[in-house]
């Protein structure tokens, strides 16, 4: 099975072209807020690269969010309006999820998606994938509180994203062994890891029931009290 895989969630773009757990090409790149312009020239060029065509693919697989409202909507967006132009399944994995299983390979994963004011879009999960905390919206504070009631070691932990580097200083204040890793560091490609862990879950059935996942109102229903 010909599968894409697309990760807008944050600013790094990330898409992996996959069959039958081959990855034939991929694309991994640092965007400046233009995810609306490059996303479906960046898909036409790794099926280029691959002697592929659109209309080849047989599923698609997007990082639902949270994250970024404008890439988390656009990633969607473009997944949906492929699907049903091409009459394909679509896929929907939580973008935390997948920021834990692509980064380094340590026990405890906790990433993070910076979300102003003092709060990030956060999970954690054990090496294996399985949830610790749920994903949520959190104030720093709540995310260490929950951290901090369990038994992890400071050596067996490592903070992922923006989030982890922008409350680095107070996350090593807690654990003072644990990793910090900027998304930039992240040792696999994510949208490849986005198309393992879709492996087996079901795909919408209903294509147009598909949403963003932004766990939180936007910045502008906040500031207008909605």
């Amino acid at each position: 099975m010909l599968i894409l895989a697309i990760d807008t969630s944050t600013n790094v773009l990330s898409l992996a072209l996959v069959r039958d757990k081959k990855v034939l090409a991929t694309v991994n790149e640092q965007t400046k807020n233009n995810q609306s312009e490059i996303l479906m020239s960046r898909i036409e060029t790794i099926t280029k690269e691959s002697d592929l065509k659109p209309a080849d693919l047989e599923k698609i697989i997007v990082a639902e969010g949270p994250g970024s409202y404008t890439g988390i909507r656009v990633g969607v967006a473009a997944a949906k309006s492929l699907g049903y132009a091409l009459d394909i399944p679509v896929v929907g994995v939580s973008s935390l999820e997948v920021m834990a299983m692509a980064s380094v390979p340590y026990g405890i994963r906790i990433p993070m998606i910076d979300a102003r004011r003092e709060t990030v879009f956060a999970g954690a999960y054990d090496h294996d994938g399985t949830t610790i905390i749920p994903n949520g919206h959190y104030k720093i504070e709540k995310v260490i509180n929950k951290l901090a009631s369990t038994s992890f070691r400071s050596d067996v932990i490592s903070f992922i994203g923006d989030g982890a580097v922008f409350h680095k200083k107070t996350l090593r204040e807690k654990w003072p062994e644990a990793q910090v890793v900027s998304e930039s560091e992240f040792q696999r490609n994510k949208a490849e890891v986005l198309a393992a862990l879709a492996v087996g879950r079901p795909a919408q059935q209903n294509i147009h029931i598909l949403v963003p996942n932004y766990l939180r109102r936007t910045e502008a229903e906040m500031n207008a009290s909605v």
